[in-house]
């Protein structure tokens, strides 16, 4: 398989789950909020949010874990395999034991002191938090095996497990709801989940282990180690960068404001999942290239991949960006769109600013190490930390979203341009011409289509009719102004 058939395929099984996912949470999220409020979903929220934090001591070695059983792949080494999936098991799933400890034992003091936690929910609040660091310790072997299935091209495992956490989560919930349970079946329901959803992907993972049969050579703890460390430092500055701001939100306001900006925020979120997709795919791609090839060899496929990412993604990110008032409030009600709009259209632009470094980070992690990505990641986190205290006390959910998009805006222009110039020899006016005209042309033919009709949406089949309408127009011409050999290369690999 080329290197753009295995990176189409590996987007293409990404994009399945998450878009299945994506799908469901849109139909059952109204439902919940209304059905336990917009208080009590706030700390439903916050349990998940926690168990985030917990699963994040994984010490980078899900990057490890892609890297070196991708090489025990391409070597049918069964050695190097199970000794990447041992030390992989050690930090992903034993670092998330140790955060979970440390939930299990602070929850009380979490939702006493820290959040702004009525007393009333108190103590569903400290019994959330433990559920979060039960889940937690369950999720970080899912996402073990997911790193392994990545490395051992068994896309197809990795997003049947992402698929049914997904769709599970959510149903679970509704379950707990229509049986007047509440919030603490609702956390059983999450433990519960997390729990079959590793059971499954351990299973899925054996049977992947078994088509590496061959002998070779091991692999130390060392090595292992001394590449996914690397890797932490920037998952960690994401976690403060891409989630934090929630934390503070729920701190410094209150869980009514924390939902109004979390639900939003969860949404956009889903709008990663096809550059978070192409970015992984695009890792083994970029480290599979020899060494006697230079920058060039990099250019092409990474330019190729940008211009088709930027064409996907932007007309969501337009379409969202200029009916998100009508979007909020037909799916949420008028409460969402009164007070979340302009947050949430300010955390559309902070999606658009961070588009531009999923692709480098791949030709970073997988041309260099983990340590230029985790230098841009740890200014953005650091820009935030110093711009939220001061922004959220003054301006609310206004200024949370700010603060977001001035860091990611500045981290992006910077970490882009050293990747460009150091490792790809690329200049922003190749990228510029080759990856943005087709992109840019069609969103604003979208906008100006959108923009002048957008207070005639009335209701959910007039804002599809537009977006269809619109999006129709921005393929067209995003289609005619898409280089030849783009054009070929999608050709031959529609299913129609």
């Amino acid at each position: 398989m080329s290197r753009g058939d295995r990176f189409a395929t590996s987007v293409a099984w990404g994009l399945a789950g998450q878009g299945a996912v994506a799908a469901i949470n849109l139909l059952v999220i109204p439902r919940l909020v209304h059905g336990f409020g917009v208080e009590a979903y706030g700390l439903y929220l916050l349990m998940q949010s926690a168990a985030g934090w917990a699963a994040a001591v994984h010490f980078g070695a899900g990057a490890g874990l892609v890297r070196f059983a991708a090489q025990a792949h391409a070597e049918d080494n069964r050695g190097m395999l199970d000794d990447s999936l041992r030390h992989g098991a050690i930090l992903i799933v034993g670092g998330a034991a140790l955060g979970a400890l440390v939930l299990w034992a602070a929850a009380p003091a979490l939702v006493g002191r820290v959040f702004a936690v009525p007393e009333y929910y108190r103590a569903h609040g400290a019994w959330m938090i433990r559920a979060a660091a039960l889940g937690a310790v369950f999720a970080s072997v899912t996402a073990w095996a997911a790193a392994a299935f990545q490395g051992l091209h068994r896309f197809q495992w990795q997003s049947a497990a992402a698929v049914l956490q997904g769709l599970l989560i959510p149903f679970g919930v509704l379950w707990a709801l229509s049986v007047g349970r509440g919030l603490g079946a609702a956390a059983a329901s999450f433990v519960a989940v997390h729990g079959l959803v590793a059971l499954f992907a351990v299973f899925g993972l054996t049977r992947a282990r078994r088509e590496v049969a061959g002998r070779g050579g091991r692999l130390s703890f060392s090595a292992f180690g001394r590449y996914s460390i690397g890797f932490w430092p920037v998952s960690l500055a994401q976690l403060v960068s891409g989630q934090l701001d929630r934390a503070f939100v729920a701190g410094l306001r209150s869980m009514s404001e924390f939902t109004l900006y979390a639900v939003p925020a969860s949404v956009l979120s889903r709008v990663q999942s096809l550059p978070v997709t192409a970015a992984a795919a695009l890792v083994p791609v970029m480290g599979g290239l020899a060494a006697h090839e230079g920058p060039e060899a990099a250019a092409r496929p990474y330019l190729r991949a940008s211009r088709t990412l930027i064409g996907l993604i932007a007309p969501a990110l337009a379409l969202l960006f200029c009916l998100m008032p009508q979007f909020l409030s037909l799916w949420l009600g008028g409460g969402f769109s009164d007070t979340s709009v302009w947050p949430a259209r300010l955390l559309v632009l902070t999606q658009a600013a961070a588009l531009f470094s999923y692709l480098p980070n791949s030709v970073a992690a997988g041309r260099k190490d983990g340590w230029w990505s985790s230098t841009a990641a740890w200014a953005q986190a650091l820009i935030c930390l110093s711009l939220w205290p001061w922004m959220i006390p003054r301006w609310g959910l206004l200024g949370a979203a700010l603060g977001g998009l001035v860091a990611q805006a500045l981290a992006a222009a910077v970490f882009v341009s050293f990747v460009h110039a150091r490792l790809l020899d690329l200049t922003w006016s190749r990228f510029a011409r080759e990856t943005l005209v087709p992109a840019s042309a069609a969103s604003a033919v979208l906008i100006a289509i959108v923009w002048p009709l957008r207070t005639r949406v009335t209701g959910w089949v007039s804002f599809f009719a537009l977006c269809a309408a619109a999006g129709a127009c921005y393929t067209i011409v995003f289609w005619r102004l898409l280089p030849k050999e783009d054009r070929h290369f999608l050709r031959s690999r529609l299913p129609f």
